[in-house]
């Protein structure tokens, strides 16, 4: 059940977070808890007046190539290790999916502990994370950007510059990157106490770019890396190059499609991996599909199985910015499992083809699904 807000419900959720989680301290008067807990609906299950289960959605927008769409972001999936396994998780997911019909939202994402527990609630994998693990001995084959400036700030002197960078990255060709409200930015400024900014500026006084980064030990690690040009790129890099002498290696946790090391003359010095990131799952397919520039004027995309959103289950009609539900068969079939991959992942047709993932009733020679960048630098 949808849990009310008031100080019992809050008493009872963190002190389930606290024991499920390992908190070392309380949370009930935490402002960043708060923070989060006031922007989010909280779903749990009482048994034997005991808050026994427990998931929180936050709610965002996403950018959706040019659109923007409802997302809630799913987390603090909760149960006291007596309760787990008897179906309390399972029961609020129902409802919950339910209810985010209902707001409108069409999209959620999650950070799964495991990715068979959420597949079963109609999730799958659709972004991974890029990591850079790079000595400071790489930096001596990076030829060093002359041109512009780079200024380093705090939080509130760069936030008006870097939350414009960021609009502006949002309008190239991004899909699930969150539509970050201001209190998500503060939170997450908050959350990360020690944080720097930087801002990269051309010779006309152009900001083009940020990074946000911390210092651990002798590691320095990058938050995020934006920038709009390969000026930009390869300023913010001479900037990190400045740091080789109090830094003996730099961690990047980067998007998928991140190509730093293409600056370096010499690459044999990284290490660089591949890991799965988020999950997502569509719960509204109608109000998607219209927002999807499709390479087809007219296609029928048929959604064969969905027992968590019924109401995707079907044949739909995309013609031109329109999607309505038609009684014909499909001309590619998929499982919400699949059309979830496909639409908001990078799995391409031919690739969902191949594994099963989709069937289709006659060849496309081309893709017909847009893939557009992942810049995903959340966790909820």
């Amino acid at each position: 059940m949808k849990l009310a807000r008031d100080q019992e419900s809050l008493k009872a959720i963190t002190g389930l977070i606290e024991y499920a989680f390992r908190k070392q301290q309380t949370i009930i008067d935490d402002p960043l808890f708060l923070s989060r807990y006031e922007h989010a609906d909280c779903y749990g299950v009482y048994q034997e007046d005991e808050l026994t289960n427990l998931v929180m959605a936050n709610h965002f927008e996403i950018q959706l190539f040019q659109q923007r769409v409802k997302m809630a972001g799913v987390g603090y999936v909760a149960s006291y290790p007596e309760y787990r396994g008897k179906g309390g998780i399972s029961s609020i997911m129902a409802e919950l999916l339910s209810d985010l019909y209902e707001q409108g939202v069409a999209v959620s994402q999650l950070a799964p502990f495991s990715e068979d527990f959420y597949r079963q609630f109609g999730y799958e994998p659709t972004s991974r994370r890029k990591t850079y693990r790079i000595p400071a001995l790489a930096f001596s084959y990076l030829t060093s950007e002359r041109r512009g400036n780079v200024k380093r700030g705090t939080w509130q002197q760069m936030k008006p510059t870097i939350q414009s960078i960021y609009q502006h990255l949002l309008m190239q060709q991004q899909v699930g990157t969150v539509v970050r409200e201001d209190w998500w930015w503060e939170r997450l400024n908050e959350y990360y106490p020690h944080r720097f900014y930087a801002v990269a500026y051309d010779d006309s006084g152009a900001a083009k770019g940020y990074i946000i980064y911390r210092m651990q030990g002798n590691t320095l690690v990058v938050d995020e890396l934006v920038y709009e040009n390969e000026f930009a790129l390869r300023k913010l890099l001479t900037y990190l190059k400045s740091h080789v002498s109090s830094f003996e290696e730099f961690l990047y946790h980067a998007p998928v499609h991140e190509i730093i090391e293409k600056c370096f003359r010499e690459q044999e010095y990284f290490t660089i991996t591949l890991e799965p990131y988020m999950m997502s799952r569509i719960i509204d397919i109608e109000q998607l599909l219209p927002k999807l520039p499709i390479y087809q004027k007219e296609i029928i995309l048929e959604v064969t199985e969905d027992r968590e959103c019924p109401w995707n289950v079907g044949s739909w009609l995309v013609s031109q910015g329109s999607c309505q539900k038609v009684q014909k068969a499909g001309d590619i079939k998929a499982s919400i499992h699949g059309w979830s991959e496909l639409l908001l992942g990078e799995l391409t047709l031919a690739e969902a083809l191949f594994l099963g993932k989709a069937t289709a009733s006659k060849g496309f020679e081309a893709e017909i699904f847009p893939k557009g960048r992942q810049s995903f630098y959340d966790y909820f």
